[in-house]
């Protein structure tokens, strides 16, 4: 049995206030006991639609009863409830927004002194109190030109004093006054949409608000307040009653204010604020406040987070819908234009209207026709309301027989071969309810989220997102960010194989297990089902198979190697495979998570690409042979080394014994840059600090850092964390020593803390001084971090795992790490390696959201591969435990 709901005696407290005469010491403590009570009550029930009504009953009894204490009068001053105050909501810390309406000047003038102490009163107990003081002609004078005040006076009920004020003012701002119901709507409907562009964001969408994003609580009462104006009333069931509300949309509705409310209630309440923004470090006490739970497939929050988006879709489509029905059947304008367009439509002022109410029953396949007509319809604005709550009524009719007719088959592929509007359709189809109930595999994504960082769009939005850029590919505006994809779009004769790929390759992840195998399975089905040719059945199939496949590659791989290269050309097969998933993973990479699409990202993409490019048209049976590349990069430097007037043997010198690694990894104008340095350098004992913008065309994506001194065994820990502490963000480290000479040759690959390349000389010299400094003493410097965790990223516990494996090709042993994101992690990573007499070779570092990615090359302090495997065992616990302390003291910070 739940905890009784907190009551108040108006009398008694009156009674009271008076005997004591002094407020604050039984006011305060009444209001903590409203509170503890209604929350011990809404922990029990989750019953927001019977607190939150409630609590707005228990402040108008505390309101009435001071202004009765206070001795302010019962004419010619009223105490008026406005807002969402005035509709009889109030939850845990929602402002109390009330009116003080005078009759005249004068009667604020001769109350003045008992209206301060009144609303000084009300701070002093530690009310959320708003408030306004206006006369009848002051309120109607800026009602005028303010859409929020009218808005708030159509939801205002008198709480005190003069109760014949108000009816007053409704009198003088009825429509046939004051902002009539057509200029109200107009209003209204701009300010909808201007609300939904500006919440429309990745970051609202990571943390959406439930009471200003698009779907939430600020839409419904958008819909009930343009009615008021027009009807009077603008309750959900009013609206019903007057016909403009169907009982399936008032459901649908009313279910979604419950669920709305109990998270805003929630929200309050574990916040101790006025906090309507679903934050990431509240995201999960709230899941298990409201009773979702972890299971095999999902965590509670992802469920929780999931079915708060599907109710977002839901009265995003219904308030769309509504107001487009409210325009057109209640808004009429005299000069209506209608078009004919075949014998079951027309346009009417540019939106798709059914003229046969029955079609969809007696002929299906207009469920999905529709939309490869408004696809093919540029002048077409819309699909109107009417066509709308009939595309909804019968979607039940897409069953299992529906979804294997040919025809409707042949329909739904003519929409993916359209040369226009594909991803705004199916998007729309979406929204209706039509793809999930065509595309069952889909419907199941529809609104899953992922928690965590990278992800920053459900499934779905996702999907429609990567269409959309795979379509976009084909136009001049997005060539500058995406040179190779807009370059390799015009290649691709049926782009339809892309779209639907983008449409599939995620379907897997409503599945527990592998979601690129399951997708490949669900693509197969798919194709098969849709009778497309063999040929592109298989691109489809593997496509979405392997869409993680080249991303994976361009982080993990060295993309100089020739072996590695030859590997990857070898799973991809051939130019037409490469092409395409070339432009599905860029497509994935950036609808994911912009964030991800770093200019360096981008050339590691080119790189791979060309790279793979190169040994395709070599023939796969013909590998590269290494020492010929070595030799050829040698000879090229030595040309251009000649033409700074280096001789040969100079550059030789210079070289030493770097291994065959060094020519590589770095090419012909990485060791021309850093011959020319060390020579210019001399026999200078000091480091050598060269940094270099790389953003023109000999180097595109990020900025280059080149150290070059005697090898010290903490030279990784003392650079990495002064880059750290420089808020550099390092993408790549080429780590190696001369084994003749000692000397450490490292080029780091960093971007800013924007993730982009350095382009200010001030900063760049900055970057280089303190280099510099740090490194000609590195045994005295302090390698431990300590900076300030970013408040998202301390809201995931992401497991420190360390895998460790030899490379019998390279000669080296590879050390893999997952780890929380944390500043100093690679400092602390030095550390640990140098403690272990471990000898960096290379690094390559991946930060995608919340987690670390960083693979690591070493050897021992011989030269060689670790073998034994007690010793290997030792080092990954080492990393562990190093690790986990460096995130703990982090997440202190």
């Amino acid at each position: 049995m739940s905890t009784p709901l907190p009551e108040i005696d108006e009398q008694a407290l009156l009674s009271q206030l008076q005997e004591k005469g002094l407020p604050l010491p039984i006011v305060k403590p009444l209001l903590a006991r409203i509170r503890d009570d209604a929350n011990t009550h809404f922990r029990e029930s989750l019953d927001a639609m019977t607190l939150v009504p409630h609590r707005a009953k228990l402040i108008d009894k505390i309101l009435r009863t001071l202004w009765v204490f206070r001795g302010l009068p019962s004419d010619d001053l009223a105490l008026i409830a406005v807002g969402g105050y005035g509709r009889g909501e109030l939850h845990p810390f929602s402002d109390i927004d009330v009116l003080l309406l005078a009759r005249t000047e004068d009667a604020i003038t001769k109350h003045s002194s008992e209206l301060q102490d009144f609303i000084t009163l009300l701070w002093d107990i530690k009310l959320d109190v708003g408030h306004s003081v206006r006369t009848l002609d002051e309120c109607v004078s800026e009602a005028s030109g303010d859409l929020t005040i009218i808005t708030n006076m159509l939801e205002s009920r008198t709480l005190a004093g003069d109760f014949t004020l108000y009816p007053q003012l409704q009198e003088r701002i009825t429509p046939d006054k004051l902002w009539p119901a057509k200029r109200f709507f107009d209003a209204k409907w701009e300010e909808f949409n201007k609300r939904h562009d500006k919440h429309n964001s990745a970051e609202y969408n990571l943390e959406p608000n439930v009471k200003n994003s698009p779907g939430a609580l600020r839409d419904i009462q958008t819909i009930s307040w343009v009615a008021m104006r027009h009807f009077g009333e603008g309750t959900l069931q009013k609206l019903e009653d007057n016909g403009f509300l169907t009982d399936f949309e008032h459901e649908r509705l009313s279910g979604s204010v419950s669920f709305l409310w109990t998270v805003r209630y929630a929200l309050h309440m574990l916040s101790g604020r006025e906090e309507d923004r679903l934050l990431f470090d509240l995201q999960k006490p709230v899941a298990e406040l409201l009773g979702f739970k972890d299971d095999a497939q999902q965590l509670g929050v992802e469920q929780f987070m999931s079915q708060f988006y599907r109710h977002q879709l839901s009265v995003t489509e219904l308030s769309d819908m509504l107001l487009m029905h409210f325009n057109e059947d209640y808004m009429k304008c005299d000069d209506q234009d209608l078009t004919p367009v075949n014998e079951h439509f027309i346009l009417s002022n540019g939106y798709l209207q059914l003229t046969t109410l029955d079609l969809f029953e007696r002929e299906s396949d207009w469920l999905l026709r529709v939309f490869l007509m408004m696809a093919q319809m540029p002048e077409a604005r819309g699909i109107h309301s009417d066509t709308i709550r009939a595309l909804r009524d019968n979607r039940n009719l897409i069953d299992e027989d529906y979804r294997k007719n040919p025809e409707n088959n042949e329909i739904f592929m003519a929409l993916m071969r359209n040369r226009s509007r594909v991803a705004r359709e199916l998007t729309r189809m979406m929204r209706f309810g039509i793809l999930g109930r065509y595309i069952p595999e889909f419907g199941d994504i529809i609104g899953m989220m992922q928690y965590d960082l990278l992800h920053k769009y459900t499934v779905d939005e996702h999907s429609f997102r990567m269409i959309r850029l795979l379509r976009q590919f084909r136009y001049g505006n997005v060539r500058e960010l995406f040179p190779l994809a807009s370059r390799l779009i015009h290649k691709v004769q049926k782009k339809e194989i892309l779209y639907i790929t983008a449409l599939l390759h995620d379907t897997g992840k409503s599945v527990e297990g592998d979601h690129c195998q399951t997708g490949g399975e669900i693509a197969e089905a798919f194709c098969k089902q849709h009778n497309l040719k063999p040929a592109d059945a298989h691109m489809v199939v593997w496509l979405v198979t392997n869409h993680l496949l080249m991303s994976n590659a361009s982080q993990r791989l060295d993309l100089t190697n020739p072996d590695d290269i030859h590997q990857f050309a070898v799973e991809v097969g051939d130019q037409y495979h490469l092409d395409m998933l070339t432009l599905i993973s860029i497509a994935d990479t950036y609808s994911t998570n912009p964030d991800l699409w770093t200019p360096w990202r981008a050339e590691q993409t080119r790189e791979l690409y060309r790279n793979t490019q190169a040994a395709l048209r070599r023939g796969l049976e013909n590998p590269i042979n290494k020492d010929d590349v070595i030799e050829e990069i040698q000879q090229e430097s030595i040309a251009q080394l000649k033409e700074f007037g280096i001789s040969e043997s100079r550059a030789r010198e210079i070289w030493g014994e770097p291994g065959d690694e060094y020519f590589l990894r770095e090419g012909v104008d990485n060791i021309v840059w850093h011959s020319r340095e060390i020579d210019a350098h001399g026999e200078s004992e000091k480091p050598l600090v060269s940094v270099r913008q790389t953003s023109d065309q000999q180097f595109e994506g990020a900025t280059q850092i080149f150290v070059f001194m005697k090898d010290q065994p903490n030279l990784f820990a003392v650079t990495t964390a002064t880059l750290d502490q420089l808020n550099l963000n390092i993408q790549d480290a080429r780590i190696m020593t001369s084994e003749s000479e000692d000397n450490a040759v490292d080029t780091y690959i960093v971007l800013d803390e924007n993730n982009e390349a350095i382009q200010d000389p001030e900063r760049i010299r900055d970057i280089r001084n303190t280099l510099c400094e740090a490194l000609a003493n590195p045994e005295d410097f302090n390698t431990i971090i300590k900076r300030r965790t970013p408040r998202m990223l301390k809201q995931f516990d992401v497991p420190t795992q360390v895998t460790i494996s030899n490379d019998p090709i390279m000669k080296r042993t590879t050390l893999e790490v997952v780890a929380a994101d944390r500043p100093g992690l690679l400092a602390r990573m030095g550390d640990i390696l140098m403690d272990f007499g471990a000898q960096l070779q290379g690094a390559k570092i991946l930060t995608e959201g919340e987690r670390v990615s960083d693979i690591f090359f070493i050897v021992n302090r011989d030269g060689n591969p670790y073998a034994d495997p007690e010793y290997c065992e030792l080092l990954c616990k080492a990393i562990e435990t190093g690790l986990d302390q460096q995130i703990e003291e982090q997440s202190a910070v």
